[in-house]
């Protein structure tokens, strides 16, 4: 906490956070994320054991934008101010499924950030790869880690508004941050942007498949839905792949949920 109160910006200290919460409290994978009205809106990640899947959940993690009325736990910490220890995440009901699959958590803990009597963010962190599971510990210790965040948040603002320096967003946190393991926000603005165009040419069927995988469904739970064999699952997937040129199901999900969103607004 000491060298996140250090920092000069509350945008440096969001994307700073995930990285000391998984070194000084022990977690092997760290995420915060903004509160934006309803929305769950991804910040920053940190696990350091794999870059690769950190930059692949960042990127279906900034494209989604969840509702907290589809996130039970997060809705429960950010109306109670409270921190929520979620096991058996992978069959519990009423979590947002799309990210809980593609990050693979068996179990999570999930605190918020709390300033001025508003929740402003959310902190979440885990074990990934090893056996051991998440207990009351873990909760109140994400929870202290969490209460700090907005402890220092408030001291770098104060620190800034002294300087004649704003806080850097509204709400309380930031718009504009150098996120660890993401990808750039113009890269993906551009990549993004074409998706609903893409969408319009898949088939009803790739449609449905789509859907189907952007829930979590595996290749196994698609064909039962939709009666058809594994083969012709993988089929659909090749050229949903193809057609929105896309390297993988992450990515293709990514594309499909930000694509959707962009229709719905429009």
């Amino acid at each position: 906490m000491t060298r996140l109160s250090s920092l000069d910006s509350v945008a440096r200290l969001v994307a700073a956070a995930p990285r000391e919460a998984c070194r000084a409290v022990g977690f092997e994978r760290a995420m915060l994320s903004h509160i934006r009205g309803d929305r769950v809106v991804f910040a920053s990640v940190s696990f350091e054991a794999d870059p690769i899947m950190a930059a692949d959940f960042a990127r279906l993690a900034r494209a989604v934008r969840p509702r907290l009325d589809r996130c039970a736990p997060e809705h429960e910490a950010v109306v109670r101010q409270m921190p929520v220890l979620v096991r058996d995440a992978q069959t519990a009901t009423g979590l947002f499924r799309p990210l809980t699959h593609v990050a693979r958590t068996t179990s999570y803990v999930c605190a918020p950030i709390v300033r001025d009597g508003h929740t402003v963010g959310l902190l979440h962190a885990d074990y990934f790869g090893t056996a051991r599971d998440l207990d009351e510990l873990d909760r109140e210790l994400l929870w202290t880690f969490a209460t700090g965040i907005g402890w220092a948040m408030d001291d770098i603002a104060g620190r800034g508004q002294r300087r004649g320096h704003g806080d850097g967003g509204h709400d309380g946190m930031t718009d504009d941050v150098p996120v660890e393991a993401r990808m750039g926000g113009a890269e993906l603005d551009g990549e993004l942007s074409g998706a609903p165009g893409r969408l319009a040419t898949m088939t009803a069927r790739e449609l449905e498949v789509l859907q189907l995988m952007s829930e979590g469904a595996s290749n196994a739970a698609i064909g039962e839905a939709l009666v058809i064999s594994q083969a012709t699952v993988k089929s659909h997937v090749r050229h949903i792949l193809r057609k929105l040129g896309a390297a993988n199901r992450t990515e293709a999900v990514s594309l499909f949920l930000a694509g959707r969103r962009r229709t719905t607004a429009v």
